[in-house]
């Protein structure tokens, strides 16, 4: 009976000292694993980082009309590629011969609820340089941090200023457009029109886009500019879009 007392005693103690090292083990993994951790970022951070308005070294160099032209080799719809700084806003952009194929459908014709960003069909990207000239984006506002939702930063002034200029290119070249409107609407308001008959119809489009405009930007338009819209829903009113009118920059 002692001798088998004695052997419990001793198994006993093996095991609480087993247990022992395996504690201080997973002490240290842990005490480890927080330093090492010191030097990521938390969420919060690497929000501000995502939505930071500084260059990243692989923007750096970027060619847009390279990127397009790569996947216009697979997507033939595939037509320009558009990027606001400051945003999210960094995708493809598609264009069918109406604007209901991508509506509600990705590039590969699957049901999506946000579909792509499209240029309006009786856009043509490739009279960029004549006169009267009028381009349409339109992406959804899908009440979180993608497609065109991020646009609606621009009801900022504070971020306007700090993001004058976007970025839309072509399969002919990469073009830079300088922000002159911002402003709520409704679809009474046919802000999307391509045809004009003279330039002074023109040249008085141009000026109601401006007087429209949330803030003053101080950015002058003229008959001889080609303009950009992008365009979005806007939820505060019925039937609303959120419109961001920027002119190219020659």
């Amino acid at each position: 009976m002692q001798i088998n007392n004695k052997k419990k005693k001793i198994i006993v103690i093996v095991v609480l000292v087993v247990l022992m090292l395996a504690l201080l083990g997973w002490i240290g993994y842990i005490v480890y694993n927080r330093n090492a951790n010191d030097d990521i970022p938390k969420t919060d951070e690497l929000e501000y980082i995502k939505l930071s308005d500084v260059t990243s070294s692989e923007d750096e160099g970027r060619d847009l009309q390279s990127e397009i032209k790569a996947l216009n080799a697979t997507y033939s719809d595939a037509i320009g590629w558009l990027k606001v700084s400051g945003t999210s806003i960094d995708y493809p952009v598609f264009q069918s011969t109406d604007n209901d194929r991508y509506l509600r459908n990705d590039r590969d014709n699957n049901y999506y609820m946000w579909g792509e960003n499209f240029l309006d069909y009786r856009c043509n990207i490739d009279n960029i340089n004549e006169k009267n000239i009028h381009y349409i984006i339109y992406g959804h506002n899908s009440s979180e941090d993608s497609c065109f939702t991020p646009l609606l930063k621009y009801k900022e002034e504070d971020f306007y200023k700090d993001h004058k200029q976007i970025e839309f290119s072509t399969l002919n070249g990469n073009y830079k457009w300088e922000v002159f409107s911002v402003y709520i609407t409704d679809t009474n308001f046919f802000y999307i029109d391509t045809n004009f008959e003279t330039d002074d119809e023109y040249a008085e489009f141009l000026k109601t886009l401006k007087s429209k405009s949330l803030y003053d930007t101080k950015v002058e338009v003229s008959k001889e500019d080609t303009i950009l819209t992008l365009s979005t829903c806007e939820y505060s009113i019925t039937d609303g879009r959120f419109v961001v009118q920027a002119k190219l920059i020659k």
